[in-house]
């Protein structure tokens, strides 16, 4: 999934800003649907990935704040609220999907911004997996 989203960040960026979505092509417009997905299904993912070391760590999983909580504290997250804010950008990004196009252009510049913050969480998601567990990807 992180190689998709790379890739299709990369794509996107040569896009952004757009000020005139009527004269981007077929294939533009394909580039950021792929890359809305892909944030999007990247970005959950990495939610649950993140709740399933809170429960094996045993911290409470009942209210999804107490593991951002537990991630800040571990290092894997920058800030809970950093997390919210990123969250809050995919739900956005996907129900304002091509309703107003100004929203929708800053709301893809900032996933653009923020691709990188997800990529890095999950590098340091890996290395404690790594560390506290022994489990390494292929």
């Amino acid at each position: 999934m992180r190689k998709y989203l790379e890739y299709s960040s990369l794509r996107t960026q040569v896009i952004l800003p757009i000020t005139n979505w009527q004269e981007l092509t077929l294939e533009q417009h394909e580039t950021l649907a792929a890359f809305r997905v892909r944030f999007s299904e990247f970005q959950e993912h990495l939610g649950k990935s993140i709740r399933a070391i809170a429960i094996e760590e045993e911290v409470s999983a009942d209210r999804f704040g107490s593991i951002l909580a537990f991630m800040e504290k571990l290092g894997i997250i920058e800030t809970a609220e950093r997390w919210k804010l990123i969250r809050e950008l995919r739900n956005a990004v996907n129900h304002e999907y091509e309703e107003d196009e100004k929203r929708l252009s800053r709301f893809f510049l900032e996933i653009l911004k923020v691709t990188p913050e997800l990529i890095e969480c999950y590098q340091r998601l890996l290395n404690f997996c790594a560390d506290a567990y022994g489990v390494k990807p292929e």
